[in-house]
């Protein structure tokens, strides 16, 4: 039994993506996870380590801050050390870079802490790419090394111009560790393949899995959340980032109330409360907050529609589990969406335009009755194209190629 440790800044927030649900799938492959993060551990001790003392975790702020002031995202930070001398570090054998640019570690500690081990990163957003925000949107000035940056205020938010040197150091890093890149959809390598990255790196794509079998059918995950049978179900997660496209779900369903406010509809609204007050009385509305792990799988099986309009998606794993419930996503064009969710057949996908959309979500409710017909043909091709356990069994033989090449290359040199 071989050990991969994957390092991220958080365990539970992102568990679906830094393979800490994943993890018992491992097993059966030859490999045990076990995880590293910066923030608190929230997770049992037995597979996580949190790194770094009262000291480190208190001067970290302060240079991330001088970080965005310079412009200087991934220069200050001299945490390597606190993940090196950690016991679940040292008994690895290979090493998985997940979140590692989120104000806490730098280009030095990249290379100081990968130096020695055989490494996987995955590129869970487009970050690498640039010099400076997590998503260009509609600038291409990552496909010629962001000479000049027209975007300062895209996040991570920066107060001087220093793009251009950023990506240079990125660039030298990368080349230098040599990892596998894994990236999650054919979007995000098409992303690579316009940037300073292509034909410089080794890369793979491998969408993440989902285990979203709650055994319910639709009825009986409707009768569990006290939704009425006859009730059409929609769903979203109610996040106000610029990136995710509230604005277009919000008038979609202000149309559907002003036009239909008898419908039987059902509205239930993950992360954020209180966001469809304004809607007609005779909806109901299901606040459910922030749901955790496979508690979220039964409002998922209630559902007819998933609203996921991004406008920066480089995969999109809630349309995927909700497919995988039997529910159809709503999706806009420009991110990895709409190949992801097989649209038009499995999938509905419109412009990214709140007209546009709200259109797309008119029709597709008065559809509802034929959506219906085509449910355990959305499941299928959801559990076909990302099934958890095939993720594992991919990700566990990436894990043994690199352990090897990373040996052809030691006797190489």
């Amino acid at each position: 039994m071989r050990t991969v440790l994957n390092i991220s800044k958080h365990d539970a927030i992102g568990r679906r993506f830094n393979n800490l649900d994943a993890r018992p799938g491992f097993l059966s492959y030859g490999w045990d996870a076990k995880f590293a993060c910066w923030t608190a551990r929230t997770e049992s001790e037995e597979y996580v380590e949190q790194a770094g003392g009262s000291l480190t975790h208190n001067m970290t702020p302060w240079l991330a801050k001088l970080g965005r002031r310079t412009g200087n995202l991934n220069g200050f930070y001299r945490n390597a050390s606190a993940f090196t001398s950690l016991d679940f570090y040292r008994a690895a054998d290979l090493l998985h870079f997940h979140i590692v640019h989120e104000e806490y570690l730098s280009v030095h500690d990249w290379v100081e802490i990968a130096a020695k081990k055989p490494l996987v990163w995955t590129w869970h957003d487009p970050y690498m790419l640039s010099g400076h925000c997590i998503h260009p949107l509609d600038c291409n000035g990552f496909e010629s090394g962001c000479i000049r940056c027209p975007n300062l205020h895209y996040h991570f938010p920066v107060k001087r111009d220093r793009s251009a040197l950023n990506l240079e150091e990125k660039l030298r890093v990368v080349k230098k560790l040599d990892p596998m890149v894994i990236v999650a959809s054919e979007y995000m390598r098409e992303l690579v393949a316009r940037s300073v990255y292509e034909n410089e790196i080794r890369i793979r794509v491998l969408p993440f899995g989902v285990d979203m079998d709650t055994g319910l059918t639709q009825a009986e995950a409707k009768r569990a959340l006290g939704i009425p049978e006859r009730n059409i179900v929609v769903g979203f997660r109610a996040d106000y980032s610029m990136y995710k496209g509230m604005p277009l779900i919000l008038n979609a369903l202000r149309r559907l109330s002003t036009r239909y406010p008898n419908l039987s509809l059902t509205v239930i609204a993950f992360q954020e409360t209180g966001c469809c007050s304004a809607l007609s009385s005779c909806y109901q509305i299901i606040d459910a907050g922030w749901i955790k792990g496979a508690e979220i799988g039964p409002y998922y099986s209630a559902m007819d529609y998933f609203f996921m309009p991004s406008v920066a998606d480089a995969f999109g794993l809630m349309a995927i589990e909700a497919m995988a419930g039997g529910a159809t996503p709503i999706v806009t064009v420009g991110t990895a969406l709409p190949a992801l969710v097989g649209a038009p057949v499995y999938g509905l996908c419109s412009e990214h335009s709140e007209d546009t959309y709200a259109d797309t979500v008119e029709t597709a409710i008065l559809r509802a009755d034929l959506n219906a017909e085509g449910r355990a043909a959305r499941q299928h091709f959801a559990h076909e194209h990302y099934s958890l356990n095939t993720f594992c069994k991919k990700l566990a033989g990436i894990y043994d190629e690199e352990i090897e090449y990373s040996h052809s290359v030691r006797r190489a040199a």
